[in-house]
């Protein structure tokens, strides 16, 4: 008999490409699957892979008063999530409500989230089985997401609003949002190094790369590049890609380095006409390109990290929001590449930093822990699916025996 899985995920591609692989292979073992994401861009790549999505199509908005400013600084998910509308009761009664709805219109046999908690907390007061893919940051036994250092007094949280919620649906509370980001079996797609979780209630399945586009068709330089990937020129951080790619283009113009600049959107014309003739832009990011690559200069995305640890490539990572800054720092600690915050140096300074990591060992100990991936031998989007199968074949077989 065909189950129905349901993808719930937050915005942004990231969260799509690592579970787009658990997704074909439930498609092709004769499984229904639909997702539901926030960003048009995503929910067009999603539909232009033959997927159905499920749009977040509810009316209702927080209130403007309670709704903190959006930044590029949050302390934990309860102020992370102040900067989404939490903090109002009406709207996230609404906002779980609508997801509901959803799960008992599409009557799912099985949830994947990640970082979903309308989609946790659906699945858990209707009895589906939450398999959640997670970072350290984002889970109540990982790291803190501000590990470095100590949150300020008073940052705003949601908890008690949303344990308002769940108390009219007769779900247990929770103490903190980072509760809402664990199911009934949890998979990180990295490593304990970059992930430490502090208990053994996740699986590790190392890195899980899907290409953005078909990588053929759009030449690179012959000879090794510095590789540039922004994500997002702009998020909910604000125009934060767009900045980084300033910055490298202002750094790199008219030096000796040949620099890749991999970008799905366009880019505006006066960024443009700053480039110089060592700078090739092509319109996608995929792990391939990191073959030839001498420095990874990123965003400080988790899969962007992963993808150059898997290849051995050392990273300088210009982290635009405190979670790409959790990674960063993950990444620095293992000697496998250099931070920078944004505007905290000169363009000449951030080249000379580019040039001091492509010549000290960063490259050495990027390829230790390639090798370290590599020997373990991680399941990947295949263990996540097999856990999943085999999850929903002992729940039928529980059925009916009773």
């Amino acid at each position: 008999m065909t189950k129905r899985i349901f993808f719930g995920l937050s915005g942004g591609l990231g969260p799509v490409l690592r579970s787009m692989p658990v997704a074909e292979m439930f498609r092709n073992a004769g499984e229904d699957v639909s997702f539901s994401v926030y960003g048009t861009g995503s929910a067009s790549f999603i539909q232009s892979r033959g997927y159905r999505h499920l749009p977040d199509d509810d009316p209702t908005v927080p209130c403007e008063d309670l709704v903190v400013r959006p930044g590029n600084v949050f302390y934990n998910l309860d102020h992370y999530y102040a900067s989404a509308g939490l903090l109002d009761e009406s709207f996230v009664h609404a906002w779980i409500q609508h997801r509901i709805r959803m799960l008992e219109k599409w009557n799912a046999d099985l949830v994947v989230a990640d970082m979903s908690p309308q989609t946790v907390i659906a699945a858990r007061y209707l009895g589906i089985p939450v398999l959640s893919i997670t970072q350290s940051c984002f889970y109540p036994d990982g790291d803190g997401m501000y590990f470095w250092g100590q949150p300020p007094r008073n940052t705003p949280k949601v908890t008690p609003v949303v344990n308002k919620i769940l108390k009219r649906l007769g779900l247990p509370v929770v103490s903190r949002m980072e509760q809402l980001n664990v199911g009934r079996l949890n998979f990180i797609p990295g490593i304990p190094e970059l992930d430490p979780v502090y208990s053994n209630s996740v699986r590790y399945v190392g890195p899980i790369e899907y290409p953005a586009v078909e990588e053929a068709g759009h030449p690179v330089p012959g000879e090794p590049y510095i590789l540039v990937y922004p994500g997002r020129l702009e998020d909910t951080s604000g125009p934060s890609g767009l900045q980084l790619l300033e910055f490298v283009v202002q750094a790199y113009r008219n030096t000796k380095d040949t620099v890749v600049i991999a970008c799905s959107q366009t880019l505006p014309a006066a960024l443009r006409a700053r480039m110089s003739g060592n700078m090739t832009v092509i319109p996608h990011f995929g792990p391939g390109l990191l073959a030839r690559s001498r420095l990874f200069i990123h965003h400080g995305g988790h899969g962007s990290c992963m993808s150059a640890l898997r290849r051995g490539v050392p990273s300088l990572i210009i982290p635009t929001h405190t979670e790409r800054e959790f990674n960063a720092r993950k990444v620095h600690g293992l000697g496998a590449g250099e931070y920078v915050l944004p505007g905290t140096l000169t363009a000449a300074q951030l080249y000379q930093l580019g040039e001091y990591v492509m010549e000290d060992r960063y490259r050495e100990h990027a390829e230790e822990i390639a090798a370290l991936i590599h020997n373990r031998n991680y399941g990947g989007a295949g263990e996540i699916y097999t856990c999943g199968s085999t999850l929903m074949k002992r729940l039928t077989m529980s059925r009916e025996e009773l």
